[in-house]
């Protein structure tokens, strides 16, 4: 499907033409439902990020829900115009400037099974669940094993089952999980602990398109960073307010 898309990609950037503003009558963004950041009743950091940005311009904001890498096949098929977030890109696809969300991810695991927290020697060699494309190595400062799985709800059951070392994830995705889970277990008996800190950006195809809303996006983002608009969204959410002006 990859080899398909890029294939489609690399037609469609050959035939692009210059996109101004005013041809811009809808944005369209796409990721997953995320409990706080896109929730399915149109609220959520993400979606009242984008509604503030392109509102300076007088543009909606339309979102499609689908799994993360649907979501950036919908970005390399010109179908979607970003997704949000992540904090690395896939070539051609690219990320913006300026993050929406900056935090720490933590690892949940079982304290029977990996004993003390000793800090990141603690993950060396492990096998570390995450969701497709949410993790790698290079999130870790110590050699591990990432496996990929489905949803959040399924490493945290194989976490409770004691069939697999950790997962991994942000503080807010676990607690969500946490919620989902149909499985009985003991609070007490596990643990939550921070891995490591990271930036999420929206990601951009490169068409001309692409580039203009990718950048009408970093000009919003700085204009209304700048006007204060900003951080009370952030706020609403206690969510950590980025540090925009170290970009």
């Amino acid at each position: 499907m990859k080899k398909i898309a890029l294939g489609i990609f690399m037609v469609m950037t050959l035939i692009a033409s210059p996109c101004p503003a005013s041809e811009i009558d809808e944005v369209i963004s796409a990721s997953p439902s995320w409990d706080s950041f896109t929730n399915k009743d149109g609220t959520g950091l993400y979606h009242e990020v984008l509604r503030a940005v392109f509102s300076l311009y007088g543009i909606p904001v339309r979102h499609t829900y689908s799994k993360s890498n649907r979501s950036e096949e919908l970005v390399l098929l010109s179908l979607a115009d970003m997704m949000t977030c992540d904090d690395k890109a896939t070539p051609p696809l690219v990320l913006a400037r300026y993050p929406m969300y900056e935090n720490d991810y933590y690892v949940f695991f079982k304290k029977s099974r990996i004993g003390p927290w000793r800090g990141e020697e603690t993950l060396r060699g492990m096998e570390i669940l995450s969701q497709p494309t949410f993790y790698s190595q290079a999130n870790f400062n110590v050699p591990v094993r990432i496996k990929d799985v489905l949803t959040g709800e399924q490493a945290l059951s194989m976490i409770i089952l004691d069939r697999s070392d950790f997962y991994v994830d942000d503080l807010n995705l676990i607690r969500q999980s946490m919620r989902r889970n149909t499985i009985p277990f003991r609070r007490q008996d596990f643990d939550v602990q921070k891995a490591g800190r990271r930036a999420y950006f929206p990601l951009f195809n490169v068409t001309e398109r692409g580039k203009h809303i990718k950048r009408m996006y970093e000009e919003g983002i700085v204009r209304l960073h700048r006007q204060g608009k900003l951080k009370p969204i952030y706020d609403k959410w206690d969510f950590q307010y980025p540090d925009f002006d170290s970009y």
